[in-house]
């Protein structure tokens, strides 16, 4: 066996079969596409290889297989080779199980199942990507550090540089860990309550449970909305569509989606961008942002509030502002805002929960639209977030 290799574990082979042709189509002249069907099997076999001197840039396992678990052979494989790059592929997703692949084998990717073909290609081709450039690092270290002592400074600031490059990434895998963790020990919590109590609980008790319930699934979601949304834009897999539309539209169709919130709230929210606008950006993306920007402003500002969004020029921009009346942000929050490495979550007016993601989100998407993103705020002053977007060509 002389290539390199890519090993699939999964106790179905039906699975088995689907991964090793669609590898193998797409990975077959430069890797071999190895198979088992057990962790306890997998284990062994990639003992032997490592013996043997053979590469195994990506390991792809199921999570619910009889004997030992998915979680647990990733772990024991990155102890063997921390540089492998590790993906568990389940439909039966276990937030522990996830949780444990994180934090003991340093999971690349979590791909349910059934997957899309495309998907799975361009994670592994990109986690390949990801281990041979791991392995050229590694290799560039160790020939500085056998050069002579005026090249040690050279080495220190290279080590700066990798760190920094995977702060975001450890950022990003804690946030996973712990954020999906919390929800869901509240939704188990509250369900629990109310099947163990559903003939104590008179109906007023009963609505109460149902509500709580429903907003730490809406919190949750829209966690694993944002996690997907930064994910796709970290790995390159989001195209940015440029088209020309109307902001005042966008805006009018997301204060809709918001209304409920405002409302309960009394919230008065304002549309002041002239209809007559016309930017050049992706919408969708466009779109994501005034959402997440006009719901933290409804999060932020007390009962009877009032929000305004507004527009001006500025030279080949439009610039946009969602101003509140809100609690504002102090100075030290302020400079952390739009920082992955940092964690910035608040609570809100009505004790709304965010997920963390939402602003770095918003910088990334007007990043890619070829514009900026920046906010002006104090405690008690309400908050302004501007953001600016090209002109139509």
């Amino acid at each position: 066996m002389g290539k390199q290799v890519i090993l699939c574990i999964d106790d179905e082979e039906i699975i088995l079969d689907a991964l090793e042709e669609q590898l193998n189509n797409f990975f077959g002249t430069e890797y071999d596409i190895e198979t088992s069907d057990s962790g306890e099997d997998a284990l062994e076999f990639f003992r032997e290889l490592q013996e043997e001197n053979i590469h195994v840039p990506v390991v792809i396992s199921d999570y619910i297989m009889p004997g030992m678990k998915g979680d647990e052979l990733l772990k024991e494989i990155h102890k063997l080779s921390p540089g492998s790059l590790k993906i568990l592929l389940t439909g039966q997703a276990s937030i522990e199980g996830i949780g444990n692949a994180i934090n003991n084998a340093q999971l690349y990717r979590f791909i349910a199942k059934p997957w899309d073909k495309d998907d799975l290609v361009l994670t592994v081709r990109e986690a390949i990507k990801s281990f041979f450039q791991e392995l050229q690092i590694r290799k560039q270290n160790e020939e500085l550090k056998k050069l002579n002592s005026s090249l040690e400074e050279k080495v220190k600031l290279r080590t700066q540089e990798l760190s920094i490059a995977n702060a975001s990434k450890d950022k990003f895998f804690s946030i996973i860990a712990h954020d999906l963790k919390t929800p869901f020990n509240a939704l188990l919590g509250l369900t629990d309550a109310l099947v163990q109590n559903w003939e104590i609980f008179d109906d007023k008790n009963k609505i109460e449970f149902i509500k709580d319930l429903n907003a730490s699934s809406k919190n949750t979601y829209n966690l694993i909305q944002n996690l997907l949304e930064w994910s796709r834009a970290q790995t390159g897999r989001i195209v940015v569509n440029q088209t020309e539309f109307i902001p005042h539209e966008v805006v009018f169709e997301n204060i809709g989606v918001l209304a409920k919130h405002s409302d309960s709230k009394q919230i008065e929210v304002i549309n002041n961008v002239p209809v007559e606008i016309v930017c050049h950006g992706d919408r969708n993306m466009i779109s994501t942002v005034f959402r997440n920007l006009i719901s933290n402003a409804i999060k932020f500002t007390n009962q009877k509030g009032r929000i305004e969004i507004n527009a001006s020029e500025n030279g080949r921009f439009w610039q946009f502002c969602i101003s509140d009346s809100g609690i504002g942000i102090d100075a030290e929050t302020l400079s952390k805002l739009f920082d992955i490495t940092e964690k910035t979550q608040r609570i809100g007016t009505a004790n709304e929960e965010g997920t963390g993601l939402g602003l770095i989100l918003c910088k990334e998407f007007i990043i890619k639209n070829r514009g900026n993103i920046f906010v002006e705020s104090g405690p008690g002053t309400g908050s302004k977030f501007y953001i600016t977007l090209p002109k139509t060509n």
